[in-house]
């Protein structure tokens, strides 16, 4: 039976509970190490005990003579196998465990499929009490004694030997049948022994067997609940002691960062009637294309100039891409994060880059279809206080369609103060993409809900394996002047990568992938602005809403959505906006409590 491929079980290290199937063929070697290029490779950051080159599996032998070795490749830390530290070549068993450095990443071996006579390696039974060395003494003496007396008989009955009265007179065929028939009850008292003997040592070594297998079992459930007795003693201390011991970022990091992740989107705004993408339509001024607005009559204000048509292939598209940075909140795969990441269309649109804009005067619509010749009135800023409501408009709240040639409504959209006859946009993430710290693959994800109250929001995705999540701070408890750790993907950070060559379809090309790793910051609670509430003296409300103000400012864009940390490693709220003035930075976050509220289906 031809091996068909090598299973690899990850027990501990950055790929626990993973399983790796890598294809025997005519491959005589598979790799061990964090150099990208081994077959078997591990995180350059998250398993630094492991060599770049560490050890190697060999394939040896055919058929039935097939064998599996394995060897250190010359390692700082050492290759063990089953506990043992390598000081050669050694052959390796199915179910048989590796282990590179002493407490380093371990998983398990085995072969598919498995051969009858390949089995995995016997277990060894520990040492022999006195009771069974007895016993299987005992048989052997017995044995012994046995085989010898029929060994007399037979030699007697041979020689005609006997304590008796002799008959005379035997003929010597006689004498040969006796002969026979005394050695063939010697060997069937001989087979009787031996069959005794492997019996005893058969019964004993499954007693051994047994009572030792009982004795371990015994031992792993004293150690379980002696386990259980010191998570309950734990569990019961106070959780503002613990944030007085806190944790460092070093361990927020370690526990964390596999449960944080980045997250990319490609968004685009649709008219909800047509399901057509909308379009800003451009102007082009001093050869440089400017986003056109609409002064509509009525004191209706101003708006941006959208349209379902883009001739040209000029206008800006009304939507956007970017990323920022997420966390794991269930096993089974929901992620937190901000709204303005994963449904930006839900949020304040902002300007095109340079905040400058072509305005116009409405038009009524031409009768006869009689062409008119467009004047832009002047060229403004759109972020200027007088042009704020433009500024500040939110795609899905919708607006008016106009033509693409001229500043007035298609059918049934005409600006109007009696009527709500505004288009309906909605909007889509066209891509959600999903990537964990450290992989090389990306997942796709889905939005599930937003707060209507803050920044946050729900995302999904479905995982093929059961997720590390974080731990998060239901009370809501934060302290001014608390330290906090941020955990994210802030775009300002340094990238780090691995080039490496692939062969494909029989084509072999070098690619260079950028390697997926959070940062984390440290900083504390500033301020706390607690949004609009009631209170003895009147209305109270902050400049911002519901935030918590972080001194922190090392981070920026990208980490919009990370975990805030408090120092016991619960997360308080979830990293968004930041205000800059004088040259001064600050951060915010969400309170964590709008995340919780959006993993409630029913209300409590």
């Amino acid at each position: 039976m031809a091996i068909e491929r090598i299973i690899i079980r990850h027990l501990s290290g950055t790929k626990a509970n993973q399983i790796e199937q890598l294809s025997v063929g005519d491959r005589r070697e598979f790799t061990i190490g964090r150099d990208p290029a081994s077959e078997i490779a591990f995180d350059p950051g998250g398993d630094s005990v492991v060599s770049r080159k560490h050890a190697v599996i060999r394939i040896q032998g055919e058929g039935d003579d097939l064998k599996f070795k394995l060897s250190d490749a010359g390692s700082s830390n050492g290759t063990f196998l089953n506990g043992e530290r390598l000081s050669a070549e050694v052959e390796i068993l199915p179910e048989d465990k590796i282990e590179l450095g002493q407490k380093g990443p371990a998983f398990a071996f085995d072969i598919q499929p498995r051969p009858v006579n390949f089995a995995a390696r016997t277990k060894v039974i520990g040492t022999v009490d006195a009771a069974a060395t007895r016993v299987i003494e005992a048989a052997e003496n017995a044995a012994s004694t046995a085989l010898n007396a029929a060994a007399t008989n037979a030699e007697t009955a041979a020689t005609g030997g006997s304590s008796g009265p002799q008959k005379l007179g035997v003929g010597q065929e006689t004498v040969q049948r006796l002969i026979g028939e005394e050695r063939g009850k010697a060997n069937r008292t001989l087979t009787g022994v031996i069959a005794a003997v492997v019996a005893f040592f058969l019964i004993g070594g499954a007693a051994l067997f047994w009572k030792q297998r009982y004795d371990i079992q015994e031992k792993a459930e004293e150690t379980r609940v002696a386990q259980r007795e010191t998570d309950e003693r734990l569990s019961q201390i106070p959780e503002d002691v613990n944030r007085k011991i806190g944790m460092r970022p070093i361990d927020i990091y370690n526990k964390y960062a596999n449960a944080t992740v980045e997250i990319r989107r490609l968004w685009r705004l649709y008219d909800k009637q047509t399901g057509k993408p909308l379009q800003h339509k451009t102007v082009l001024v001093d050869g440089k294309l400017l986003p056109a607005y609409v002064r509509l009559p009525g004191n209706l204000g101003i708006v941006r100039w959208l349209t379902l048509e883009d001739e040209g292939v000029t206008n800006f598209k009304v939507g956007g891409e970017g990323s920022g940075s997420g966390f794991v909140v269930s096993e089974q795969g929901y992620i937190l994060t901000n709204k303005h990441v994963a449904a930006p269309w839900l949020v304040r649109y902002g300007s095109h880059g340079d905040d400058v804009g072509v305005l116009y005067d409405y038009v009524p619509p031409p009768k006869k279809n009689r062409k008119i010749a467009l004047k832009a009135e002047r060229v403004f800023n759109v972020t200027s206080s007088e042009y704020s409501k433009v500024y500040d408009w939110v795609p899905e709240s919708g607006g008016y369609i106009f033509r693409s040639d001229i500043p007035t409504e298609i059918a049934g959209n005409a600006p109007d103060l009696t009527t709500n006859n505004k288009g309906y946009f909605v909007g889509r993430d066209d891509v959600l993409e999903v990537q964990f710290h450290g992989s090389r693959l990306a997942l796709n994800g889905e939005l599930v809900r937003s707060s209507p109250d803050s920044d946050a929001a729900l995302i999904k995705i479905n995982s093929p394996q059961t997720l590390t999540k974080t731990d998060l701070a239901t009370d809501g408890a934060v302290s001014i002047g608390e330290s906090v750790v941020v955990l994210g993907y802030p775009a300002i950070s340094v990238e780090n990568k691995i080039i490496r060559n692939t062969e494909e379809a029989g084509r072999i090309r070098t690619v260079t992938d950028v390697l997926t790793e959070a940062t984390v910051t440290e900083g504390i609670v500033s301020k706390l602005a607690t949004g609009v509430r009631e209170t003895e003296g009147g209305t109270f409300a902050s400049d911002i809403g519901d935030a918590i103000q972080l001194g922190i400012n090392t981070t920026g864009a990208g980490n919009s959505g990370g975990p805030v940390f408090n120092s016991a490693g619960k997360v308080i709220g979830l990293f968004t906006y930041g205000r800059q003035s004088g040259g001064a930075a600050v951060s915010m976050a969400v309170p964590i409590k709008y995340g919780l509220e959006l993993l409630q289906a029913q209300k409590q």
